[in-house]
């Protein structure tokens, strides 16, 4: 999708520019790599699976479950749509807080651990060692929006 920098393409158009795309999850593995350049191969195709390879697909189901509730109010809002976008939209945030820190903050991290216990600060390694299992037991906030 080619346009002028100045105009900002509303939702719908990129909408339609994202689901008319040949190789989405080509580009979005480019993309993010670009973003995450220090990320270990491993999360970069977990995120390319939860925003683009599943997401879209639980984004449009999403979006066709409230187009059938508005048509039949008595059938409810479709479970199993909002579950599955709720799923990728979770995953994603983990790996959002993850990302950043990538394979590069891992080995300082456990740099870190390896320094205070060579150096009898047990209370100091304890401190990054739970903050390591946090973040990769799903535990961390995702970056603020504003």
């Amino acid at each position: 999708m080619v346009q002028d920098p100045q105009i900002k393409p509303n939702s719908l158009e990129l909408m339609r520019a994202l689901l008319s795309r040949p190789s989405v999850a080509k580009d979005a593995l480019a993309a993010f790599s670009a973003a995450y350049p220090d990320a270990p191969a491993g999360m970069i195709d977990t995120a390319v699976f939860h925003v683009v390879s599943e997401g879209i697909e639980a984004t449009v189901d999403w979006l066709a479950a409230i187009e059938r509730f508005l048509c039949d109010p008595s059938g409810g809002l479709d479970y199993g749509s909002l579950w599955h976008i709720v799923y990728h939209l979770y995953n994603w945030q983990q790996f959002e807080a993850l990302l950043p820190l990538g394979r590069m903050g891992l080995s300082e991290q456990l740099a870190d651990v390896k320094l205070f216990i060579k150096e009898g600060d047990s209370a100091a390694a304890d401190k990054v060692l739970v903050r390591l299992m946090e973040s990769l037991g799903g535990d961390v906030a995702p970056p603020s929006v504003g």
